[in-house]
C-alpha cells in the first residue's frame, strides 16, 4: 500500500491548485514519465546483462533520469515547458536506439504512442501541432539513418535479438496501454458528466413547464378580474351608474392589480434562485418594530378591501434591534402576510406576533383561512419538485422564497394549523441576531395630503401614461411636476429650472436613466438633487448599480404609492421610510 501511495503521490506532483482538467493534464504528463523512465531503466539493465553493451545502458539510465527530471518540471508550476520536454524527449530516445539498434527492432512503433500521448497532454491547438511536428522530425530522422547507414547497428544473435525484440514491443504496448487507459477514463469521466448534465436539464425542463403553468395559473385569476372589473366600470360609465359602484369596483381593482405585482416579483426571484444566483446577505441593525409597522402599513389597504383587520403584536420581552438583513426579512413577511390575506375568511383577523421563543426570535402570521388539510402540509414548500398536483394552489411561489430567504438568513419556517380554523406560519431565526438594547424607533410624521406642498419635481419618463400617472399622484400631493421624455430633455428642464428631486425612468430612447443620472453627477450645479431611479427591472444588481452611480433610491415599476409617498417623504421632508423595500 505504500508503494502504491508512493506513485499516487509522484503522479500528483504540480497539481495542487489547479483546475480539475489542467490536474488530470499533469497527472497523464507525470504518469508517463514515471512509467517510461522506471522502463527504461530496467529495460536498460535487462539489456546491458544479455548484451553486455555499455551503449544501451547508460543512455538507458539517462534516459530514466531526464523523465524523472521533466516530472520534478511540473513541480516548479512549468506544466507547458515539461509537456513538451515530454514529447521531445521520446522522440530523442527513440531516434538514439532506433540507430543504435537498427531496423532488427522497431522501436520506431513507439512514435505511435507519442501521436496518443501529445492529445493527452496538450489542449491548445499551437502545442498539438508542436507535438506532431517533434513526431515527425524524429520519424524522419530515424529513417535517414536508416536509409543512408551512416551509423552502423548492433549486431546480435538471433537469439538475442529475438528476445529484445520482445522487450521492445512489450516495452511499447505498456506505453500504449497507459495512454488508453487514460483515454477511457477520461471516455468514463465525460459520460458520467454527460448523463449527470442530461439528469439536470430534463429536470430543469420538467421544472420549468411545472413553473410556467404555476405562474400562468396565478397570473390568469387576478388578470381576469382586472379585465372583468375594467368592462364592468366602462358598462356603468356609459350607464351613468357611478356613484354607488365605482368605489368598490376601484378598491377591487387595485387589490387584484397589487396580486399582480406581487406574483411578478416572486417569479423573478424565483428565477434567480433556480438559477443558483443567491443573494449576499446585508446585515445591518434593523427596528424590528418599526420595520414590521411599515409592512403593516402598506398591507392594511389591500387587507381592508376585503374587509380583514391586521392586528400587530410584539411580546414585552422582545428588544428593538435586530442583526439580519432588511431586504430579504421584508421579503419574507411581505409574501406570508399577502398569502393570509388572500386565504383569509372576510371579516376575520389576521395577527402578526413578534417575540422571544426560547433560543430563538420569531414572527407568527396567524389567518383565519380555516387551516390547512394534514395531507397538503407535506407538499406546503414544494416548488417546481413534483407534478401541479402537488402544488397548494397559488401558494408555491411566496412559501418557496420565503423559506429560502428564512434558510439564508439562517432560519426555518414552520407551520401549524387548526383544520376549520387557522394557519400560523412562524420564522424562527437565532437568537444571536437580537441587539440586547435599547433604541427607540425613528420618529416619522405620516403622510398627509398635499405633503410636498412648495416642492418642484421633474419626471423623465418616455411612457405617456406612466407620465400622467406620475403626474396626477404628485400634484394631488401638492407638488409642481415638469416631465420630460428622455434624458437629453430631462437635462435641458433641469438647467433651466433646478428641481427639488428627480423621478427617472431607466430605459428611454436618446438618452437613458443611466446616462442622465451620470451627466447629473457631473454637473456642479445638478449633482446634489436627489435622483430615484423608477424601473420595471426588480433584480437586487441593477438597483445596487444605480445606487453605486449616484441614484438616491430605487423603486420598480409598478410602484405602490405608498412606498413612493415614503420614499418622497425621506428625500424631500428628510424624513425616514417606514419599509426599505420598495416596489
Amino acid at each position: 500500500m505504500k508503494v502504491f501511495s508512493f506513485v499516487a503521490s509522484i503522479i500528483a506532483t504540480g497539481t495542487q491548485g489547479l483546475s480539475d482538467e489542467q490536474k488530470q493534464r499533469i497527472s497523464i504528463n507525470n504518469a508517463l514519465c514515471f512509467t517510461t523512465g522506471v522502463l527504461a531503466i530496467v529495460m536498460g539493465f535487462i539489456f546491458w546483462l544479455i548484451t553486455d553493451k555499455l551503449q544501451i545502458l547508460i543512455p538507458a539510465i539517462i534516459e530514466g533520469i531526464g523523465f524523472f527530471f521533466i516530472i520534478y518540471l511540473n513541480h516548479l508550476k512549468k506544466y507547458e515547458t515539461a509537456a513538451i520536454c515530454m514529447i521531445s524527449y521520446h522522440a530523442m530516445c527513440v531516434v538514439y536506439f532506433g540507430v543504435l539498434l537498427g531496423t532488427q527492432v522497431e522501436v520506431v512503433l513507439a512514435l505511435l504512442f507519442m501521436i496518443s500521448a501529445t492529445y493527452l497532454v496538450f489542449n491548445k491547438p499551437k502545442s498539438i501541432l508542436i507535438g506532431f511536428c517533434i513526431t515527425v522530425a524524429g520519424l524522419l530522422v530515424t529513417e535517414f539513418f536508416y536509409y543512408s547507414g551512416i551509423i552502423e547497428p548492433i549486431t546480435f544473435s538471433h537469439n538475442v535479438t529475438f528476445f529484445i525484440r520482445w522487450v521492445c514491443i512489450a516495452f511499447i504496448l505498456t506505453l500504449n496501454t497507459v495512454c488508453i487507459l487514460f483515454y477511457k477514463k477520461t471516455a468514463i469521466r465525460l459520460m458520467e458528466a454527460l448523463k449527470e448534465r442530461s439528469g439536470q436539464l430534463e429536470k430543469a425542463n420538467h421544472s420549468r413547464k411545472i413553473f410556467l403553468q404555476e405562474t400562468s395559473h396565478e397570473i390568469r385569476n387576478p388578470l381576469n378580474a382586472i379585465f372583468g372589473i375594467v368592462q364592468l366600470m366602462r358598462l356603468d360609465l356609459k350607464n351613468g351608474r357611478t356613484e354607488e359602484t365605482l368605489p368598490a369596483l376601484v378598491d377591487n381593482l387595485y387589490v387584484a392589480s397589487f396580486n399582480v405585482k406581487d406574483i411578478i416579483n416572486n417569479v423573478l426571484e424565483l428565477s434567480r434562485i433556480e438559477a443558483g444566483q443567491l443573494d449576499a446577505v446585508n446585515r445591518k441593525h434593523v427596528h424590528i418594530r418599526h420595520l414590521l409597522q411599515g409592512i403593516t402599513g402598506i398591507y392594511e389597504y389591500v387587507a381592508i378591501t376585503k374587509t380583514v383587520e391586521i392586528k400587530l403584536r410584539f411580546d414585552d420581552n422582545m428588544p428593538d434591534l435586530v442583526f439580519t438583513d432588511d431586504t430579504k426579512l421584508s421579503q419574507i413577511v411581505n409574501n406570508l402576510l399577502l398569502n393570509a390575506i388572500k386565504y383569509t375568511r372576510s371579516q376575520s383577523v389576521i395577527t402578526i406576533d413578534c417575540g422571544l421563543r426560547d433560543d430563538k426570535w420569531h414572527i407568527s402570521i396567524t389567518d383565519q383561512g380555516g387551516g390547512l388539510e394534514t395531507e397538503n402540509l407535506q407538499n406546503i414548500y414544494r416548488c417546481l419538485e413534483a407534478d401541479r398536483n402537488a402544488f397548494m394552489e397559488g401558494t408555491g411561489l411566496g412559501l418557496h422564497i420565503s423559506k429560502h430567504f428564512a434558510e439564508l438568513l439562517g432560519g426555518t419556517i414552520t407551520v401549524d394549523t387548526l383544520e376549520g380554523i387557522s394557519t400560523t406560519f412562524t420564522v424562527l431565526f437565532p437568537a444571536k441576531d437580537i441587539v440586547n438594547r435599547h433604541t427607540p424607533a425613528p420618529q416619522r410624521s405620516m403622510p398627509t395630503p398635499r405633503q410636498f406642498a412648495g416642492k418642484h419635481i421633474l419626471v423623465v419618463e418616455d411612457d405617456k401614461m406612466n407620465q400622467a400617472i406620475l403626474r396626477n399622484f404628485l400634484q394631488n400631493n401638492g407638488a409642481t411636476v415638469s416631465l420630460a421624455g428622455n434624458g437629453v430633455e430631462g437635462l435641458e428642464q433641469a438647467r433651466e429650472q433646478m428641481p427639488h428631486l428627480i423621478i427617472l425612468d431607466s430605459h428611454m430612447p436618446k438618452m437613458n436613466g443611466r446616462e442622465m443620472l451620470f451627466h447629473l453627477k457631473q454637473d456642479e450645479t445638478l449633482r446634489n438633487i436627489p435622483v430615484i431611479i423608477a424601473s420595471g427591472d426588480a433584480f437586487t444588481e441593477t438597483a445596487e448599480m444605480f445606487r453605486r452611480e449616484g441614484a438616491a433610491d430605487y423603486v420598480i415599476k409598478p410602484i405602490e404609492f405608498t412606498a413612493l409617498r415614503q420614499v418622497l417623504d425621506k428625500h424631500l421632508n428628510n424624513n425616514i421610510p417606514v419599509n426599505p423595500i420598495v416596489g
